[in-house]
């Protein structure tokens, strides 16, 4: 069940709201009702009731079962392939082939991956040579590997996502004070938060704000959000944090999608935040929790904090992702970084010079 709450003057017109929209749904239960004071300063009841997750999905416009039905042809696509690898060219594997496979697989990448690179080169003098095949195995890691660039030549909406404790709301102020002040220009920067689970999320980012002397709001609901949008809307760049999310939570999940399908008027950016320091498996994970957000590109962040990126190279040519900034540390504005290849294999060629 996904819980969702309704804001109106009383209890009854709030109820009214949720039975408007989860009308057809016999599953629609009231969990509490409470009296608050509204933006305006008058008197409003809130009302939460909880629904099916299916149907919530359903009235935001996510179809689940073809949602199901997408990651099941991945699944089986994927079986074919590795099932064609292991009964075709893997008898011609060479002892140089096989050494550099198991060198780069120990760096983190995955196997079936190089077995697909290594495929067009198995019977090539190629594969006979260490030196060569494994030249021709970073070129290929090289073109798999794309980058955003930076462009703030028109007004931008950036949202970040992504799981608790990877540094959301840190990257955010690095963000806000590279393009306030350390850029060719001065761009007029807003924030806003869309955190109301983490104790303390808004004031961490307000202290900062209140220091460069941002506009800071704090979107507690949908029409808040949407309404902090429009009166931004002459700012070049509004930076959105949101909460973490687990990839269990899937109450936070359905909450961020939400705000973002609210929003009809304005393109959003979404951007999926996610530490150097994960392991593959849980960057599969991540990604697949927020997949159908429509990602626009990755920003990586303790990329300090590790000198293997094996894992995080292997995610990011599988899914063609584009990153678009890097994060090397705490401070703020300096440790942050537009993406480049170079920077990241750098870090993945000290690995192997080691």
């Amino acid at each position: 069940m996904v819980e969702e709450t309704f804001e109106a003057p009383t209890p009854k017109e709030a109820f009214a709201l949720a039975r408007s929209k989860y009308g057809s749904f016999s599953d629609l239960r009231l969990l509490k009702a409470r009296q608050m004071i509204g933006r305006d300063g008058r008197l409003m009841a809130e009302i939460t009731v909880a629904v099916p997750q299916s149907d919530y999905l359903a009235s935001i416009g996510i179809d689940e079962e073809a949602q199901l039905m997408e990651e099941i042809s991945h699944l089986r696509e994927g079986i074919e392939r590795m099932k064609r690898l292991s009964e075709g060219d893997a008898r011609q594997a060479t002892p140089a082939s096989e050494k550099v496979l198991n060198l780069l697989e120990g760096k983190g990448l995955r196997k079936e991956w190089l077995q697909v690179q290594l495929e067009p080169m198995l019977g090539t003098s190629v594969a006979e040579d260490e030196e060569l095949l494994l030249s021709y195995l970073l070129e290929e890691i090289d073109e798999g590997l794309k980058i955003q660039r930076e462009d703030l030549s028109r007004s931008r909406v950036m949202m970040m996502v992504g799981p608790t404790g990877v540094g959301k709301t840190t990257t955010i102020a690095k963000m806000a004070a590279r393009f306030s002040y350390m850029l060719e220009r001065d761009y007029r920067v807003a924030l806003i938060n869309l955190d109301t689970y983490r104790a303390g999320a808004f004031e961490q980012l307000d202290n900062f704000a209140r220091l460069l002397g941002l506009e800071h709001r704090h979107a507690r609901s949908v029409e808040e959000f949407s309404d902090f949008l429009e009166e931004l809307a002459d700012y070049d760049v509004v930076l959105v944090d949101t909460a973490g999310i687990s990839p269990f939570d899937t109450g936070r999940l359905v909450r961020t999608v939400e705000f973002l399908k609210s929003i009809k008027d304005r393109e959003i950016s979404t951007n999926l935040v996610i530490s150097a320091t994960a392991k593959y498996e849980d960057i599969q994970e991540i990604y697949e929790h927020f997949s159908f957000i429509n990602i626009e590109s990755v920003i990586v962040t303790k990329f300090d904090e590790t000198k293997r990126v094996g894992d995080l190279i292997a995610f990011l040519t599988q899914k063609h992702l584009p990153v678009s900034y890097i994060s090397t540390g705490q401070q703020v504005p300096d440790d942050l970084e537009p993406a480049t290849k170079e920077r990241i294999l750098e870090q993945f060629l000290g690995e192997i010079d080691a």
